[in-house]
C-alpha cells in the first residue's frame, strides 16, 4: 500500500485538498504496480514549518511504498508531484522536498530524491 504525506506552512482551501488528493492518485501509477485502489494520504497544512532560517512556504512530501522502486520512476515521479504542487498551491518548486521511504521483507532502506 503506498502512503503519501504532504506537510505544508501553506493553508490549503479544500479545492487544493481536493485537486491533491485526485492527482495523487493518478501520478502514483508512474510506479509500476502502484495504484490510487490501495493509495492512503495523509495532509497537514497550516504548520509551523522553518526554511532557511525563516517562515518561507514550503513543503515536505513523504512517500512510503512496500518494495523498492526503479530510480528513474522515482524520479518521474518527484518531478511530476513537485510540478502538481507547484501548478496547485504555487509554492516555489525549490522549497517542495521529496522524500521516499521503501520497505521490503528484509527492513526499511530510505532514499532521498
Amino acid at each position: 500500500m503506498p502512503y503519501i504525506s504532504f506537510k505544508t506552512n501553506h493553508k490549503l482551501t479544500l479545492r487544493q485538498e481536493n485537486m491533491i488528493k485526485e492527482k495523487s492518485g493518478e501520478l502514483i501509477s508512474l510506479i509500476p504496480g502502484k495504484s490510487e485502489k490501495a493509495l492512503m494520504i495523509h495532509m497537514e497544512d497550516d504548520q509551523i514549518m522553518y526554511f532557511k532560517g525563516e517562515e518561507l512556504t514550503c513543503m515536505m512530501i513523504e512517500i512510503n511504498l512496500y518494495r523498492n522502486a526503479e530510480f528513474e520512476d522515482k524520479k518521474k515521479l518527484t518531478e511530476a508531484m513537485i510540478r502538481m504542487i507547484h501548478e496547485t498551491t504555487k509554492i516555489d518548486p525549490n522549497n517542495i522536498y521529496v522524500i521516499f521511504h521503501e520497505f521490503d521483507h528484509w527492513g526499511l532502506n530510505q532514499t532521498l530524491i
